[in-house]
């Protein structure tokens, strides 16, 4: 889980500190974040995104390698038609430059607290046009130690590693020849990952301890939806999602055939519960060769009759709703789960009930933006946060606990946003479209009078 996230000169957030944590002890399990449009709360998920390109950077860039020069050619004459797999495999290939603050000078600097099997600690990034200084903390008895610390200083890397988590001096060695060759461009978690996908996974985790490599599978095992962003990433295979690629529709070898029969079941708890037309969902199964075919379709009431309907025919929020619903199963089973606008093309009320439904059986960490004000209804405040934004542009992201106001059923989280006491939401309550208009008409005269000179 994590326990918060500072962040200078990233995208919008020139400078920003978002705590997680409930009370001293306590880390929330689910956060809400709201805040007008524009103000950056993708760019808070993406924080966590720029965490797991950074851990894989390295594996990514040695896999685009190997393919052939005629695909990055193709690649551009037909970006329209490649397919969207491919298109994702292309946006994990990391650019620094694409996350910092526009125009900016300084460095951009980075540090996500995070709490694992018990275990506290911090990773800290700061970077540029490439990676400055790189660290990773622990804490254990009230004392902090270091995994590693690297840093460049005058053209010198200055290295650290701690010997008793890097063990075998011989491999320790290799270690710190890699972050000669590679470090700068690529993170030392990305040259660890690196290691364990192209060495002997057995030498390289033999010779190192477990608790660093726990760290980096607990990184990479993060769900994050956000624009086309939606992979599940984990060590033991860079593309891995869920078992079922896509739950609408895909190919699957015959002897997973059982994994669509456990969505199916799931699926027809969730969906004969929240809709009133739905009476069952099926998965329909083609054998196609070595694989089988499979597309989710909906039994539903309609003019008093049961009809079979394609999920492709079915709207774009119930699209949707399959889309991120085994995302959302993942915070139930322990993952960590981050969803920009959550709420986009489905009904406020049914989010409201699939929230409600689940936020007390969350094991591990759920994490959503959204413009849903109904969930201010239900949410402990310690869930809901504010991001906020001054004239001035700068930001600031935190729980509605923090501002001192007592919340009670008459002077409820839902009223007090609305009235602004919170901050986060649009401060302009009238826009002249009379003046747009009369804009647009002086335009269009001018225009005609230009045009009759040329005449």
């Amino acid at each position: 889980m994590f326990t918060y996230v500072k962040a200078k000169n990233f995208k919008s957030l020139k400078n920003i500190k978002f705590n997680l944590k409930r009370t001293q002890k306590i880390t929330n399990d689910f956060i809400s974040i709201y805040g007008e449009n524009g103000s950056g709360k993708t760019n808070v998920v993406e924080l966590f995104k720029f965490l797991q390109q950074l851990t894989i950077s390295k594996s990514i860039d040695n896999a685009l390698n190997k393919l052939p020069k005629e695909y990055f050619e193709l690649q551009k004459k037909f970006i329209d038609s490649i397919p969207v797999e491919l298109k994702k495999i292309w946006q994990l290939s990391l650019n620094l430059e694409e996350y910092r603050t526009l125009n900016e000078k300084e460095d951009t600097e980075i540090e996500y607290g995070f709490k694992i099997n018990d275990i506290e600690g911090y990773y800290y990034i700061r970077f540029n046009t490439e990676i400055v200084e790189e660290k990773l903390y622990y804490f254990a008895v009230k004392q902090k130690a270091f995994y590693f610390k690297i840093c460049k200083e005058e053209k010198e890397i200055k290295k650290e590693l701690n010997k008793n988590i890097f063990n075998n001096e011989k491999y320790k060695k290799e270690l710190i020849d890699n972050i000669d060759k590679y470090w700068g461009k690529y993170s030392f978690l990305s040259l660890l990952f690196y290691e364990t996908a192209e060495k002997n996974q057995d030498y390289v985790i033999t010779n190192t301890s477990q608790k660093i490599f726990n760290i980096i599978d607990k990184f990479l095992s993060m769900t994050i939806h956000v624009h086309m962003w939606d992979f599940k990433l984990m060590p033991d295979n860079i593309m891995k999602q869920s078992k079922l690629i896509d739950l609408k529709s895909g190919n699957i070898r015959k002897d997973k055939v059982n994994i669509i029969k456990k969505y199916e079941e799931v699926l027809n708890i969730f969906f004969t519960q929240a809709y009133a037309d739905i009476k069952s969902v099926e998965y329909k199964i083609e054998d196609n060769d070595e694989k089988v075919y499979y597309e989710l379709y909906f039994n539903k009431m309609i003019g008093g009759k049961l009809k079979s309907i394609s999920i492709d025919l079915e709207s774009e929020g119930t699209r949707k709703i399959v889309d991120e619903f085994d995302t959302i199963i993942g915070a139930m089973m322990g993952e960590t789960v981050i969803i920009d606008e959550i709420d986009n093309g489905i009904h406020d009320l049914l989010m409201k009930n699939i929230i409600m439904s689940i936020k007390d059986e969350i094991n591990g960490q759920l994490i959503i933006t959204t413009h849903n004000t109904l969930l201010l209804e239900i949410l402990p405040k310690e869930c809901i946060y504010i991001l906020s934004t001054d004239y001035e542009g700068n930001k600031e992201i935190n729980s509605i606990k923090d501002y001192g106001i007592t919340i009670q059923k008459n002077n409820n989280a839902r009223d007090l946003y609305f009235k602004g006491l919170f901050g986060g939401i649009p401060t302009t309550e009238y826009v002249d479209f009379e003046e747009i208009k009369y804009a647009l008409e002086d335009s269009k005269e001018k225009e005609d009078i230009s045009n009759v000179k040329k005449a």
